[in-house]
């Protein structure tokens, strides 16, 4: 049986591309993205601590002196190397009108280095600044410019580029950070060649137990995973997306391959009448079918291997994170392979029984007999069925217990795709008799291939399968993206309704407003009423201020959440600490004598500002005056209308931006935009997945079909008028898998991302959104490649001569 399968795939070894393809493709997508987010997420890993990228140990000083704990830990057997890690500071630098977010880091010591300088040379004091080449393009600037430093208006030399990647968040800088400014929280260890990791961490723990338990120690590995998970408050959320898409992945795989099988076996159905006839049984025939399948998943899957690295590579390459290396892990394409296998054998099963089973004499039937059809449709009802309803089960749960939402909303997806796939023959025919009804107008040849498409349900499903798998992928994708981002902007804008809030200490001056308002990417602006209060016994550098902005949210237009609509009797405070003092109250000074207000602790108040209510407001002592200025841009994602208005801010005595969502609006835009070409990257991989699939498809119809093609021909249907029949049915069959597809992919979008939200430790509020023109746009690329791969097949049919067609059989 080995020894016939082997001279089967050396012999006829075109036969066999398709199905290479389709297991290639479908290995290829699991190992893509698993090479791809294992990369990724080890570049993050090492971005987001860059300081601690080549370290072997890190330690967590705590409020231990750094000096001393160095010099302890230096004398540890194995160390090599101790450096101090000062904490990046976070800043905006700007070249004339164009400013760039960048992540300044203190110049490290040579062993701590994870970038070469390509131009110029590192910073030799706090007056100079280093940039990544990506920094230096976004300022357009060059080595030897002055760079301005937005907030604290220094005046910084650009002294050289280094080849840092782009980071997820900002890109990279370097300076000398003065003593004042030098925050160390933790320190970096090199330890000698050979040196053993975890024992040289018990060795510098026990050395450091004198300064108690305030300090930790850790491997490099783990600080930079931890420092990774720190990002998304504990969430890790990229190993989510992985077994998302390797599920989706492989149950598109399966359904291709199962597809490309069954031409397979209808191509072989004559050799396989004739090994009946000759004496071998079902069992045989089968036999050697699943062997083959057995052969082709190791071979195709091995293919599919190599494909995905090298996708993930050039997904890496975009992304720049193949600055850190690429990571393939073992274990991983391990279970891509071996899944690939199983998928291939699992879903030659059934052809290879259908083909096993039938008699000589049935090869010449294309479509299946009444009883035939009723059992097939009543098995299929009751497993599809059984299937759909898990699927609801599954939503439901994932809907109720939000604390494991994403392991309901997986197998739910899974469950509602069988049920949805595998009834397909149930209603596609249907819904094509009813096209063939509707667009009969259009004459003979448009009836004849809409009644046609309808004749054999599961041929039909077949080949809109391949397009319901293709658009709702392409379409989940998107709506899991656009709903991401939408999602995350209402949280933006809830929790930081005004793009910029604008203090001064001495109230907003005469024409500053104007000044503002006619600003280049300033929409408007509102004065906020407030009164200077302190708090007694709190001494700080600037007085606090009490304002009452319900008049400033109803001029900008916005509806604040609860949390910042204090009642009366209540005032909204920063949750970190408020300059009016800390407990369950505060006592404020008002016009008849002290004023106790229960407080609300918030994120979103600064730390100088309170919220009372209009009512509130007027019993506290005081004067009404405009203290703060609340700034609306036209886009809150531009930085560069960002920029000019904190220029004008700088230039004016007194004044302060103090809150305000449009900084983190931007950034949250750069982190969708590397995401988007992530999806991207697997969006093309689906079109590939749907273009295999409908060419196989549509081939097995036209091997089905050919003794009724040659009919046709055969009565006086031209050969163009065959291929329009065919190109009729092939886009009447991709509009219906293109609705299907839409309409699921747009709630498995929904279904994923709202779990994914609801396992955050944070509540951010679920908004459905569609990119309709990239969407758009997507879908029409899917569908262009559908109508494409029904051309060969089309031509195929229609090239042949009557009686050439009518010999084959």
């Amino acid at each position: 049986m080995w020894r016939h399968a082997l001279s089967e795939l050396r012999l006829h070894p075109g036969r066999y591309v398709a199905t290479l393809l389709a297991i290639a493709i479908s290995v290829g997508f699991i190992s893509a993205i698993s090479v791809f987010i294992n990369s990724q997420q080890y570049a993050m890993q090492r971005s987001s601590a860059l300081p601690l990228s080549t370290a072997d140990l890190v330690i967590t000083v705590g409020d231990s002196p750094p000096g001393e704990v160095q010099a302890r830990v230096a004398s540890v057997a194995g160390v090599e190397q101790v450096a101090p890690v000062a904490v990046a500071q976070f800043s905006y630098l700007s070249n004339g009108e164009r400013t760039a977010q960048v992540s300044l880091y203190d110049v490290p010591e040579p062993w701590q280095r994870w970038a070469q300088v390509v131009e110029g040379r590192l910073p030799e004091n706090p007056s100079e600044v280093g940039l990544s080449r990506a920094a230096a393009a976004d300022l357009h600037a060059a080595v030897g410019d002055i760079l301005t430093g937005e907030g604290s208006g220094t005046e910084l030399t650009l002294v050289g580029i280094t080849d840092d990647p782009r980071a997820l968040f900002a890109t990279t800088g370097y300076t000398m950070f003065p003593p004042e400014a030098r925050y160390v929280s933790s320190l970096g260890v090199l330890l000698q060649p050979g040196a053993s990791a975890e024992a040289a961490r018990v060795a510098v723990e026990e050395q450091l137990s004198p300064f108690g338990p305030g300090m930790t120690v850790e491997t490099g590995d783990q600080a930079r995973a931890a420092a990774l998970l720190d990002i998304s408050d504990g969430f890790d959320f990229l190993k989510y997306l992985l077994q998302a898409f390797a599920a989706v992945a492989l149950l598109v795989g399966a359904i291709t391959i199962a597809n490309t099988f069954t031409i397979l076996a209808a191509q072989r159905r004559r050799q396989t009448g004739l090994l009946r006839a000759v004496g071998a049984s079902p069992g045989q025939v089968m036999g050697r079918l699943m062997v083959e399948a057995l052969l082709l998943g190791a071979v195709g899957s091995l293919a599919g291997l190599g494909l995905g690295t090298l996708v993930g590579w050039l997904g890496g390459f975009v992304t720049e994170s193949n600055f850190f290396g690429l990571v393939l892990s073992p274990a991983e394409l391990s279970l891509a392979w071996l899944a690939g296998v199983i998928a291939t054998f699992v879903a030659a099963v059934v052809p290879s029984l259908q083909a096993a089973r039938g008699k000589p004499l049935e090869a010449l039937q294309t479509v299946p007999t009444a009883a035939q059809g009723r059992a097939a449709s009543i098995t299929r009802i009751v497993v599809c069925g059984v299937a759909m309803l898990a699927g609801a089960v599954l939503v439901v749960l994932s809907r109720t217990d939000g604390a494991n939402a994403i392991w309901y909303a997986i197998p739910a997806g899974i469950f509602l795709t069988i049920g949805v796939l595998g009834g397909a023959p149930l209603y596609i025919a249907p819904l094509l008799r009813r096209a063939g009804r509707l667009f009969g107008w259009a004459g003979p040849t448009t009836r004849l291939a809409l009644t046609n498409s309808a004749r054999n349900p599961q041929r039909a499903a077949s080949t809109a399968t391949a397009l319901m798998l293709a658009v709702g992928l392409i379409v989940t994708l998107q709506v899991a993206l656009a709903t991401s981002r939408s999602s995350a902007m209402e949280s933006i804008n809830e929790s930081y309704p005004t793009d910029l809030a604008i203090q001064f200490a001495d109230g907003v001056p005469a024409g500053f407003q104007a000044k503002i308002d006619q600003t280049p990417g300033v929409a408007t602006s509102v004065e906020v009423q407030g009164k200077r209060v302190g708090s007694s016994g709190d001494t700080v550098e600037r007085p606090a201020v009490v304002l009452s902005p319900r008049e400033a949210y109803e001029a900008l237009g916005i509806e604040p959440k609860a949390t910042r609509v204090p009642a009366d009797g209540e005032v909204i405070v920063a949750s970190y600490g408020s300059a009016l003092g800390g407990g369950a109250t505060i006592e404020l000074q008002g016009v008849d004598g002290p004023l106790t207000l229960v407080a609300k602790p918030s994120d979103e108040v600064s730390y100088y500002e309170a919220i009372v209510s209009p009512g509130t407001f007027a019993q506290l002592a005081g004067e009404a005056e405009p203290l703060s200025l609340w700034v609306k841009l036209t886009d809150r994602t531009d930085v560069t209308a960002l920029n000019r208005v904190v220029r004008a801010v700088e230039a004016e005595p007194g004044a302060e931006v103090t809150d305000g969502g449009a900084m983190m609006a931007s950034l949250f835009t750069q982190i969708v935009d590397v995401v988007l070409i992530v999806m991207t990257a697997l969006l093309g991989v689906a079109v590939l997945i749907a273009l295999v699939g409908v060419a196989n498809t549509l081939s097995l119809s036209v091997i089905e079909r050919q003794r009724e093609s040659a009919l046709l021909r055969a009565l006086g249907m031209q050969r163009s008028g065959l291929r329009l029949m065919l190109l009729i049915e092939a886009v009447a069959l991709v509009a219906v898998g293109t609705v299907i597809g839409l309409a699921c992919g747009s709630f498995f979008g929904w279904l994923g991302v709202s779990s994914v939200l609801g396992m955050m430790p944070i509540e951010v509020a679920t908004v459905f959104a569609l990119d309709g023109w990239y969407t758009a746009g997507l879908v029409l690329a899917c569908l262009a490649a559908a109508v494409l791969a029904s051309v060969l097949p089309g031509r195929r049919a229609a090239g042949a001569t009557p009686t050439e067609t009518l010999a084959v059989e």
